[in-house]
């Protein structure tokens, strides 16, 4: 009895310290570890590796650009369209740029000098004054797009006309061919007297299926963007872009007087 004894206890003890560190095991590997963020490698400087990391670098930076030149577009817009729901808001915004455009007499341009001839002044409607030109065939309208936000820049990929990127007017010249079964042909840049102006042709279809030719120019002065846009045949576009220039090249900004400083006498 005692030999079974001692037999069974040892048995016990065997066992328990054979469970024992297999119990500890099982423990530890079900822990969570805690996680550990690699470190940023650095390469030698101008090296293969250290310019084939700039680049990446570079390649992410312009995409984050990108998506915040094309969140504030989408802010644009919806701005826009919230004015243009709400009359009230419309209604105030109107008298800021009316008080240049619609000031103008029968056949004179915004800038006070007399319109090309062939222009005749039309129906203007809030902040736009309207033309007809060609002897009635075609029509011309000068607006205010908005405020000038910066430069304007026509070098390189950021290309803007008073701090608004070329791409965005582009892109407002498209969504209105698309209403107007229009499509654009072309864009560029030029300079028309002393001033920057950018440009998008573009045409539609008039009446008759006779094609029509659609000139949009925008321009930054005294602060504003201004936009001249005409609708006239194939045959007379080449005159009208002509006097299109010189009524952009009309467009001066305001004069401000020089302050001098009194000279006192002793």
């Amino acid at each position: 009895m005692v030999i079974r004894a001692i037999a069974l206890s040892l048995a016990l003890l065997i066992g328990i310290g054979a469970i024992v560190p297999l119990a500890t095991d099982t423990v530890e590997a079900g822990k969570s570890k805690s996680k550990k963020y690699a470190k940023k490698k650095r390469y030698k400087k101008y090296s293969k590796r250290w310019w084939r990391q700039y680049r990446a670098q570079q390649r992410r930076k312009k995409v984050m650009q990108a998506r915040r030149r094309a969140l504030r577009l989408r802010q644009l817009r919806l701005a826009r369209v919230r004015r243009v729901q709400n009359p009230k808001a419309r209604v105030a915004a109107v008298p800021k740029v009316k008080s240049v455009e619609t000031q103008t007499t029968a056949g004179m341009l915004p800038s006070g000098q007399a319109a090309p001839d062939g222009w005749r002044s039309g129906a203007n409607s809030g902040s736009e004054v309207q033309f007809s030109v060609d002897g009635g065939r075609g029509s011309a309208a000068i607006s205010v797009v908005g405020p000038a936000t910066g430069e304007t820049v026509d070098s390189g990929r950021n290309r803007m006309v008073g701090g608004v990127p070329t791409s965005a007017l582009r892109r407002e010249v498209i969504n209105r061919m698309v209403r107007e079964n229009g499509w654009v042909v072309n864009d560029y840049q030029k300079e028309v007297g002393s001033k920057k102006v950018y440009v998008v042709v573009a045409q539609s279809q008039g009446a008759g299926g006779r094609l029509n030719s659609r000139m949009f120019y925008f321009t930054e002065v005294d602060g504003r963007i201004y936009s001249l846009a005409t609708n006239t045949g194939v045959d007379s576009a080449e005159r009208i872009a002509e006097e299109s220039e010189k009524v952009i090249n009309s467009l001066q900004p305001k004069s401000r007087p020089v302050q001098q400083a009194a000279v006192r006498e002793d």
